[in-house]
C-alpha cells in the first residue's frame, strides 16, 4: 500500500553504544524516580539482579528511538542464564474505559462485550452498571445499580461516582462476574490512560472491530498488512499505517459515518505501556510502566508502575 513505510530498524552502532551504556547505569537512573525499598528477607541474589535486568529493560523500552520492532535489542541474553524479555506497547492499543463513559458511547462497549460473549441484555445491563458507577449520582440508568444495591450484596463504598482510577477498580461493578466467566482476559483491553483514541497500528482485532464497526474479515486484512511479510508481530518488517485516511477504503465499509470512527482513531500513542522481563535462572521478575514521552523529547512521565 502505498504511504506505508517498513520500519526496518537494525541494532545500529550508536544504538547498540546507547544501550550499553543504559544497562550500565539505568539502575541508578530508574532509582530516582521510583521507590525502590524491598523486603531484604526475599531479596535473593537471583531476584536482585533479575529486578536489575528489568530496571535496564524499563530504560531501554523508555527511549524514544527505541522501537517495539528492536526485538535484537528487547529480547536477548544479557548472562549466563540470565536473559531480558521487553515489550513495548501504545496504550492506545486499549479502550480509555473513562472516555467511553464520558461519551456515553454504548456502541463500542455493546460491540465488544457481544464479541466476548455476553448477549445484548447482559451487555446492556453491564453498561448501564459501569454509567452508574462513574457518574455524579444524579439519575440511575434502566438496569444499572446504585448504593441500596451494592449495599444488599455487602459490597462498601460503591458505586464510585467518579471515573475509575485502575483497570481493576472496574471488577468491583456488579455483573463484571459475568464478564470474568466468559472473557477472563478482559482487562487487557482497557486502560485509564491516553486520549481516547485506539492505535490503529497496536490495537487487537476485537478492539478494531469494535471501535470501527467493521467484519472480523477486514480487521484481519488490517492485521494481515500491519504484520508484514513474516506474518509475526511485532518483528523487524511490520508495516505501520502514518496517516487514518490510509484506512479510508476499509473504513467506509463500516456501518458507522467515516468522520465518526476516524475521530476514534490514531496511528501513534504518545502514552506507551513497556513490559520488561528480567530472568535469572528460575527466577523472573516483570516490572509494568505506562509512561508519556514529553513533548519536548525530554524524559517521559510515569503514570504507572507495577512489580511482579
Amino acid at each position: 500500500m502505498n504511504g506505508l513505510r517498513c520500519n526496518r530498524r537494525g541494532a545500529a552502532l550508536l544504538l547498540v553504544l546507547w544501550a550499553i551504556a543504559v544497562l550500565s547505569f539505568s539502575v541508578l537512573w530508574v532509582s530516582s524516580l521510583v521507590n525502590l525499598e524491598m523486603d531484604t528477607g526475599s531479596a535473593d541474589a537471583k531476584g536482585l539482579r533479575a529486578r536489575q535486568i528489568a530496571l535496564s529493560g524499563v530504560a531501554l523500552g523508555s527511549h524514544p528511538k527505541v522501537t517495539r520492532e528492536d526485538t535484537d535489542l528487547l529480547e536477548r541474553r544479557v548472562g549466563p542464564g540470565e536473559q531480558m524479555k521487553v515489550r513495548i506497547r501504545g496504550e492506545g492499543a486499549r479502550l480509555n474505559i473513562n472516555q467511553l463513559l464520558a461519551d456515553q458511547d454504548r456502541v463500542t462497549l455493546q460491540k465488544l462485550f457481544m464479541l466476548w460473549g455476553l448477549d445484548n441484555r447482559q451487555a446492556d445491563t453491564l453498561i448501564d452498571r459501569l454509567i452508574d458507577w462513574v457518574d455524579d449520582d444524579i439519575g440511575r440508568q434502566m438496569n444499572g445499580a446504585e448504593r441500596s444495591e451494592y449495599e444488599a450484596v455487602e459490597i462498601t463504598d460503591a458505586p464510585a461516582n467518579r471515573p475509575f482510577r485502575s483497570v481493576d477498580e472496574m471488577g468491583r461493578v456488579m455483573g463484571m462476574e459475568v464478564l470474568d466467566e466468559v472473557h477472563p482476559g478482559w482487562r487487557d483491553a482497557f486502560t485509564i490512560f491516553g486520549d481516547g483514541r485506539v492505535d490503529v497500528n497496536e490495537a487487537s482485532s476485537e478492539v478494531l472491530q469494535a471501535v470501527t464497526g467493521l467484519p472480523p474479515e477486514m480487521v484481519e486484512e488490517i492485521l494481515r498488512m500491519r504484520r508484514g511479510a513474516d506474518g509475526m508481530e511485532p518483528s523487524e518488517d511490520d508495516l505501520r499505517f502514518e496517516d487514518v485516511s490510509q484506512l479510508r477504503g476499509w473504513l467506509q465499509a463500516s456501518i458507522v459515518p467515516y468522520e465518526q470512527v476516524e475521530s476514534k482513531l490514531t496511528t501513534e500513542s504518545a502514552v506507551k505501556r513497556i513490559d520488561s522481563r528480567g530472568v535469572v535462572g528460575d527466577r523472573e521478575v516483570l516490572i509494568s510502566v505506562v509512561a508519556e514521552s514529553a513533548a519536548t523529547g525530554g524524559a517521559p512521565t510515569y503514570l504507572l508502575w507495577e512489580e511482579r
